[in-house]
């Protein structure tokens, strides 16, 4: 270890480096819509596994596409993904809506002291079954020093099994009263000072002081929870409410601060009971669940809460082909190609996330080239026809594709990056196509931005026949040169948050012009973009050009990147000779 010595004096310390490098974001990472048993009706949950996704939103007996989805995402490749539960919420015509399942609990006068909610709405929660139990004192100590009338603290044997919060009663034989503990020193506890004793108390009398508590108990199906030692104490790390609501999975509580005096506030003895009047406003279903609203973090559901979730660049929703067949709501395939236009508009707007869409029809190829027409966008891709499945009962089904093709995407991006376009890719979990489709009818679809899923022969199983989106821009006809600028305006603004607030000048322009040429020039190493080296590439400026003097004073830097993704080769063309011993191929 060297050591360099200085004169004793004032140094300039080294500047803190303000940014660390840009690096690509996970990409493949869909956002599922759809219909579910149960689950929260506002908020994406990120699902690990089929598995979990049974745990969360458990199994719709009425059937529903996007189990399947979700077991062929992960069949595929994925490895993540975040999944909403679509419901109609809000009654506009007297039609039925999603509601919670509930039950009220009375106290020892007759009003309800706690409500009982299921954690979501649906009729799974009428299936809850919950008892109530004023239990007997766990704990049992007794005054060391007599207590007078006026009195706000008392000293006792021991202290254990007390708490801050903790309510108990002090009792003689002859007389009692309730106190709630709001300080614990040594073996003296403290209450209210607004809440004096009114009557004496004698250590030898004896009298005894004892923790106040109930228990509730909940299952549904093969899930049972216990909750022992339970108050109606605010102050208490054992609050009925609070403990419940933050650790049970099928049931949350509402206290109703009832005005009846302890201990009669407290829930009387409550036999097995079934919650009940849940719903699930499922058959009633409207385009507008689906599309859903972004008003707050407290008001966001359908599609549009996929905008708080920066990590899902995928919109998948393969329900909306079963409520077309199932709920009242859906009236026509117009509204199909409403939500989907939303799904369109939201990765348009956001331009950092693309649209897998399903036809409505499974296997008529000339409805799904007219279904096709109603959309021009780089943000979205097709897929035809359904495919078959086995379902976890072993019966088979048709089923949108969009899920098990969404998991293909997750695979390429994590094993190549997603300039590797998401075809010619083997799609796993499936026993058959809805239909096969000739060379010719793949070629005719496939021009009209269709892609299409063929059978090949030799173990080749079942593969993606297509990558092209369904934009009339020729520079955006291929899937994975879209996703390719999505991801680096995704990687490139998460990165640079490091530059709000910094000073606009000529030097933060050159500190951004680096940072971003060395992210590029590290995907282009990479293979993402074409050309024989970086400049050929890509570009990146920012300068006085492109931040004149009006966009600085209103606080804009703008940097101006140009990329050229590398394309699929959709044909590849070979032109063929002939002598008289020997046959030589040479690809052009």
């Amino acid at each position: 270890m060297s050591t360099t010595l200085r004169a004793p004096g004032v140094y300039q310390a080294p500047d803190e480096q303000r940014y660390v490098s840009l690096e690509l974001g996970r990409t493949g990472i869909p956002g599922f819509a759809g219909v579910t048993q149960k689950g929260p009706t506002n908020t994406p949950v990120r699902i690990t596994s089929e598995l979990h996704f049974l745990d969360v939103y458990g199994e719709l007996e009425q059937g529903g596409y996007l189990r399947d989805a979700i077991r062929g995402f992960f069949e595929n490749g994925g490895k993540y993904c975040y999944v909403l539960r679509v419901a109609h919420m809000v009654r506009r015509r007297g039609e039925d809506t999603a509601r919670m399942a509930q039950l009220k609990l009375k106290d020892g006068e007759g009003r309800t002291t706690l409500t009982v909610f299921a954690a979501n709405e649906g009729v799974w929660g009428n299936d809850i079954k919950l008892s109530a139990i004023r239990q007997k004192p766990r704990v049992s100590t007794f005054l060391t020093l007599d207590l007078s009338a006026g009195d706000t603290s008392a000293v006792i044997k021991s202290t254990h099994g007390l708490a801050r919060g903790t309510i108990v009663r002090i009792h003689d034989g002859q007389k009692e009263c309730y106190r709630t503990i709001l300080d614990l020193s040594g073996k003296t506890i403290v209450w209210s000072s607004d809440a004096p004793l009114e009557d004496a108390y004698r250590s030898g009398a004896p009298t005894y002081i004892e923790p106040v508590e109930f228990t509730i108990n909940v299952s549904w199906k093969d899930r049972i929870e216990s909750y022992p030692n339970v108050t109606l104490s605010p102050q208490s790390d054992q609050y009925v409410e609070r403990v419940i609501n933050a650790r049970s999975e099928i049931i949350q509580i509402e206290d109703q601060r009832t005005s009846t005096a302890l201990p009669e506030n407290l829930p009387v003895d409550l036999e097995v009971r079934l919650l009940e009047s849940g719903a699930d406003g499922l058959l009633t279903v409207t385009p507008e669940d689906f599309i859903g609203a972004n008003i707050g973090p407290e008001e966001r559901f359908g599609l549009a809460a996929f905008e708080a979730i920066d990590e899902v660049d995928l919109l998948v929703a393969p329900d909306l082909m079963w409520t077309l067949e199932n709920s009242v709501g859906f009236r026509t395939e117009k509204d199909v190609e409403v939500v989907q236009q939303a799904m369109v508009n939201q990765c348009e707007r956001l331009k950092t996330r693309f649209a897998i869409l399903d036809f409505p029809n499974p296997t008529d190829h000339r409805r799904a080239s007219q279904w096709r027409l109603l959309f021009d966008s780089a943000y979205a891709a097709f897929y035809f026809p359904w495919i078959q499945v086995e379902t976890h009962d072993g019966s088979k089904r048709l089923v949108p594709p969009s899920g098990h093709i969404a998991g293909i995407y997750s695979r390429c991006d994590r094993e190549m990056g997603p300039y590797r376009a998401p075809a010619n890719e083997e799609i796993k979990g499936i026993v058959d196509l809805g239909r096969e489709l000739f060379s010719n009818d793949i070629g005719d679809l496939n021009s009209e931005g269709i892609n299409c899923l063929k059978p090949f022969t030799g173990g080749r199983g079942i593969r993606i026949w297509g990558a092209r989106t369904v934009s009339s821009d020729p520079q955006w006809r291929y899937v994975n040169v879209r996703r390719v600028v999505n991801a680096v305006i995704a990687s490139v603004e998460q990165g640079l948050q490091w530059a709000v607030f910094e000073n606009n000048t000529p030097f933060l322009w050159k500190t951004l012009t680096r940072q971003v040429t060395s992210f590029l020039k590290d995907l282009f190493d990479k293979g993402f973009f074409r050309g024989n080296s970086p400049e050929e590439a890509f570009y990146v400026k920012c300068d006085e050009e492109t931040n004149p003097k009006e966009s600085r004073d209103v606080g804009i830097v703008v940097v101006e990147c140009g990329v050229a993704p590398v394309r699929p080769a959709e044909y590849l063309m070979f032109r063929v000779s002939a002598e008289v011993d020997q046959i030589g191929p040479g690809e052009e």
